[in-house]
């Protein structure tokens, strides 16, 4: 089943928009950065649904994120059987271009399904706070590459979110 990108951004980009309209806009250059939380849930074809916590810590324009979570799989690894509840453990850096009141971001990733199969995948998201405060939110969409060894497979995600900045 193939998704179009245009299908992934405008979902993307919607999910921004309906969140940026509790938010009050505030200019890209006062966009505050720093340690950051992120909790997230999200779906990809095949995999519902997926359950995220992440860490992300500046360094220049750069936010490196360490994520943990866990997603249903209605399918064994191998093919059509039980079902399983993999835990996956990645690590993404995601370069950022304030734009008005949100930061967009986007960036490269790689980790691993249960540490056995290798996770590569790309992010491009849209995050702001509410009302400036600490309490923010997200939107983002992924390319995740499974690489098993049985062969690969590639993933269109969304994850939507809230995240809290110290």
């Amino acid at each position: 089943m193939k998704i179009p990108k245009s299908v992934l951004v405008a979902a993307c980009l919607s999910g921004a928009a309906a969140a940026q309209s509790s938010s009050t806009l505030v200019s890209s250059t006062d966009l505050p950065r720093g340690t950051t939380v992120w909790v997230n849930t999200g779906t990809e074809v095949y995999i519902l649904p997926a359950l995220g916590l992440s860490v992300s810590v500046p360094i220049g324009s750069v936010d490196v994120r360490g994520s943990v979570g866990t997603m249903f799989m209605p399918f064994a690894t191998g093919g059509i059987g039980q079902s399983t509840l993999p835990v996956f453990a990645s690590v993404d850096a995601l370069f950022n271009f304030p734009q008005g009141g949100v930061n967009v971001y986007a960036g490269p990733g790689i980790g691993t399904v249960g540490g056995q199969e290798l996770l590569l995948n790309a992010t491009a998201g849209v995050r702001g706070e509410f009302r400036q405060s600490q309490l923010g939110w997200f939107s983002e969409a992924k390319l995740r590459g499974y690489v098993m060894s049985e062969g690969s497979v590639i993933l269109p995600a969304l994850h939507l979110g809230v995240t809290y900045r110290f």
